[in-house]
């Protein structure tokens, strides 16, 4: 097995997330709220363990 470069290595990764971006793009916009509401869950608690959340930080109560 080849070792790999590291231009070779970084141009693989680069490669695949443009492709992951791309597949994000055609996702439909209920999917696209979907998952940016649960990255909103999974980080407002770090968020609020640092600092008190401003009013315009606190998440409404809402499914898509």
């Amino acid at each position: 097995m080849a070792i790999e470069s590291l231009e070779e290595y970084n141009a693989r990764q680069y490669s695949k997330k443009r492709e992951w971006h791309r597949a994000q793009a055609q996702l439909p916009i209920k999917e696209k709220m979907r998952i940016m509401l649960e990255m909103q869950k999974r980080v407002l608690p770090m968020i609020a363990r640092q600092r008190p959340l401003k009013w315009y930080e606190k998440p409404w109560d809402i499914e898509p």
